[in-house]
């Protein structure tokens, strides 16, 4: 079927302004970016820049500033990358500023740079000056993930080698020879619970002996501080008589204070001799409970584990 005279105008018409269409628009990209002026700068990663490639966009929070332009290998340190790329003219570019690899996780794959930090009153960077990079969020999670790895794999063997049939053996011998220094402990308290029932008594008696030694040498004391007292008063009185020229009165006073003297010498003497029983009884109560004292001592230090048992028991005694 043949087109009509009028179909093929109409079709040239079309045809011709399709093609102003995209002539205009492409000159007016054209002209924007002749008209458009850019300033180039660099950064430098040191982890893979995959899904990062020229045309890819450059941002400043979260604004699209510039695009990159190029990507090469550093020569100077082959594990790194530095990829040249420009932005906008009048973009604030500060010297405190961080290039981040942003992206790769979608479906695409595709990675842009993301420009960061700085502050108002930081220093302009200069034409075609190095932007210092920071590792990207990427890059931080998998070295987390593999720091996680290593630390739960040093876990893993650690079990391995608790769990292993040496150290279960061990555990086992272990779990035998605390039994056995249970039961020893246990008959060993047993065995001696008469006398370590018996030592606070002892103690308690020992205790009461020696407040009654002490309240008797009190007395004694006292008794003693008096005669002293008299010996004084007496002594006072001779040196006033001695003074009054009554010699034989001061003699005399003098001879009743010896006299007192002596009682006081034979009653003290007396006492000691009515508690000398009382005392001997005292003494060998503390040579029994020391002896005790170090009877109980060696068998804790030998066993140490004498004293959880023997709180056990006590607690199921009440």
């Amino acid at each position: 079927m043949e087109t009509t005279k009028a179909e093929r105008i109409r079709l040239g018409i079309f045809v011709l302004l399709m093609s102003f269409l995209i002539l205009g628009t492409a000159a007016f990209l054209i002209g924007k970016r002749i008209t458009e002026k850019y300033v180039p700068y660099k950064t430098r990663f040191t982890e893979s820049v995959d899904g990062l490639s020229p045309g890819a966009k450059v941002k400043l929070n979260g604004i699209v500033v510039g695009q990159v332009t190029g990507l090469e290998v550093d020569k100077e340190d082959l594990t790194a990358v530095i990829v040249n790329f420009e932005v906008s003219a009048g973009t604030p570019v500060k010297t405190t500023m961080l290039a981040n690899l942003i992206g790769g996780i979608s479906l695409t794959g595709l990675k842009s740079i993301e420009l960061s930090g700085g502050a108002p009153n930081d220093q302009d960077a200069l034409r075609g000056a190095f932007i210092q990079s920071s590792v990207s969020g990427l890059k931080q999670i998998t070295g987390q993930a593999e720091h996680i790895a290593e630390k739960i794999e040093g876990i893993l063997n650690n079990l391995l080698s608790i769990t292993s049939d040496y150290n279960q053996q061990r555990l086992v011998n272990i779990a035998t020879n605390l039994d056995n220094i249970t039961a020893k402990t246990n008959d060993i308290l047993v065995k001696n619970s008469k006398e370590l029932n018996e030592l606070p008594k002892q103690a308690k008696q020992l205790l009461d002996n020696t407040n009654t030694v002490v309240v008797e040498l009190k007395a004694i004391e006292s008794r003693a501080l008096l005669a002293i007292a008299r010996i004084d008063s007496l002594a006072m009185r001779a040196d006033k008589k001695i003074q009054n020229l009554q010699i034989e009165a001061a003699i005399n006073s003098a001879n009743d204070a010896a006299k007192s003297l002596e009682l006081l010498a034979k009653r003290s003497d007396q006492l000691i001799y009515r508690n000398q029983e009382d005392l001997s009884v005292t003494v060998r109560y503390l040579r029994e409970a020391v002896e005790n004292l170090k009877d109980v001592s060696r068998q804790v230090r030998e066993n140490p584990s004498l004293l959880i048992r023997g709180e056990e028991k006590s607690q199921r005694i009440r």
